[in-house]
């Protein structure tokens, strides 16, 4: 993305009035299969572009957050950063995503949503930079295109699977009969492997070759836990928002106050090798 001109004049924070100087290098229009209400929420959720969207961003420290939006330093390739504030108009349906660097603005993304219908949402977006000759516009904008494709594709992506995971209140009395594994040698040459007790999802894994069992959801935003492999020191990491839990006690393991949901023991017989979750 090109720097700044030191003649564009600083714009007010939480402005939604667009830069006087900055100037049109592309569009991009798309929709999204998932309701107006959770496309907004995925807008407010700061905290998950240095995980879902590493390829974009390597950290994120954020200065404030509210109703109108919220303002953050963050972390982009090839240790550069910048001061990116998006500011929402709840009446116009829009929000700017604005970026600064050493207090000078660099650029906006201006962007509308549309309610197609119930479960489909419209998306239009403008990319506003600096002046510059025509050629280096287009190649500034086709960049900028080709990296909001894919940051689309994947809040599309994480829409859907959130949206599609029942919250987790699942259970209740008689839900948790025992479930039955088959023999514990074959169970062994499968794991990791996602089971189903007392209507939620757990995964049987072996850490340091002993056996755990811990939920496949994050407490967070039901992020998935199912693909994330046990890092050493026995914790996984959600891939939405970098929450890390202790896959032995389901306790968070970087002080952010979550737990997992409890987990079912794995019983092995002793007699005939055969596996099975029972309730704790």
């Amino acid at each position: 993305m090109p720097e700044a001109s030191s003649s564009v004049p600083e714009a007010p924070l939480r402005s939604l009035e667009r830069h006087p100087e900055l100037v049109c290098a592309a569009r991009y229009e798309r929709e999204i299969p998932a309701p107006i209400a959770a496309v907004w929420e995925n807008v407010y959720d700061w905290e998950h572009l240095p995980w879902l969207h590493d390829q974009a961003f390597t950290s994120i420290a954020l200065h404030e957050a509210g109703e109108w939006g919220w303002r953050a330093n963050v972390g982009l390739p090839g240790d550069a950063e910048a001061d990116v504030e998006l500011v929402i108009d709840h009446a116009g349906s829009c929000y700017v995503a604005r970026t600064r660097t050493d207090g000078d603005v660099r650029s906006e993304t201006w962007t509308r949503l549309i309610p197609l219908s119930e479960d489909r949402t419209g998306v239009e977006v403008e990319f506003l930079m600096p002046p510059m000759p025509d050629a280096a516009r287009e190649q500034a904008g086709n960049a900028m295109v080709a990296l909001y494709t894919g940051l689309w594709d994947q809040d599309a992506e994480m829409i859907r699977v959130r949206d599609a995971t029942v919250p987790s209140n699942r259970g209740g009395r008689g839900a948790e009969a025992p479930v039955e594994l088959g023999s514990w040698d074959a169970l062994r040459e499968r794991l990791p492997e996602v089971v189903e007790f007392g209507g939620a999802r757990f995964v049987v894994a072996l850490h340091q070759d002993t056996p755990v069992v811990y939920a496949a959801e994050c407490p967070h935003w039901r992020g998935p836990l199912e693909d994330c492999a046990i890092e050493a020191d026995g914790s996984v990491v959600c891939p939405w928002h970098g929450y890390r839990f202790d896959v032995t006690s389901g306790r968070s393991s970087d002080d952010r106050g979550l737990k997992l949901r409890p987990a079912p023991r794995l019983e092995i017989d002793d007699g005939n090798g055969a596996a099975r979750l029972v309730a704790r």
